[in-house]
């Protein structure tokens, strides 16, 4: 009898594991991927419209009445700036690491404005914070909207623009496309 309770409850902590570590970790790795497929067929840190096909296979959550734009971006080699000109009406940006971390998110509400820039870039790693909190401070940049600093050198800016009805989603896709991403500080490029 106490050998078949210790397999069991071998199977059971097992089991708890192997389920622990699919859904921790398949998810960011899945997401990961699907970046990388993204940056190859549109470029990095350029804005596009999502296809429907793509919007429901990334974002299975989303209804496929809405307008989806990403900027997939890659702060590795430096700033980039994703400057956003929406239409009217409801629409929220998220953004994420390529391990699908949401790190920043505004809504229309929050923001009081459909026309913003945000500048991404890496966020600085423990010794460079460390060098950085003993150095004195520089006269800080031009503000040019919101900054975000990613801990992953990759991932998306998004924009969901909800449409009422599938018709008005061309002219809904055409609006949200006015806006960009750019490899470079705000005001360069």
């Amino acid at each position: 009898m106490k050998k078949h309770l210790f397999w069991f409850l071998v199977a059971v902590v097992a089991g708890v594991m192997a389920h622990s570590a699919f859904a921790l970790f398949v998810p960011g790795w899945w997401f990961s991927r699907e970046v990388r497929q993204l940056a190859r067929e549109h470029g990095k840190n350029s804005f596009f419209i999502l296809s429907p096909e793509e919007q429901a296979k990334l974002f299975p959550g989303l209804p496929r009445f809405g307008v989806t734009g990403v900027c997939v971006f890659d702060v590795a080699k430096g700033n980039v700036t994703f400057a956003a000109d929406l239409p009217d009406g409801f629409w929220i940006t998220t953004i994420y690491t390529d391990k699908a971390e949401a790190i920043y998110s505004v809504n229309n509400r929050q923001s009081g404005a459909n026309s913003f820039t945000v500048s991404l870039s890496r966020a600085p790693g423990l010794i460079e914070q460390v060098i950085k909190a003993t150095e004195k401070e520089a006269i800080a940049e031009i503000d040019s909207g919101w900054t975000v600093n990613s801990p992953e050198p990759r991932g998306l800016a998004v924009v969901w623009y909800p449409t009422p009805e599938i018709g008005l989603r061309t002219l809904a896709a055409q609006q949200v496309a006015r806006s960009r991403c750019t490899a470079g500080p705000a005001g360069e490029g």
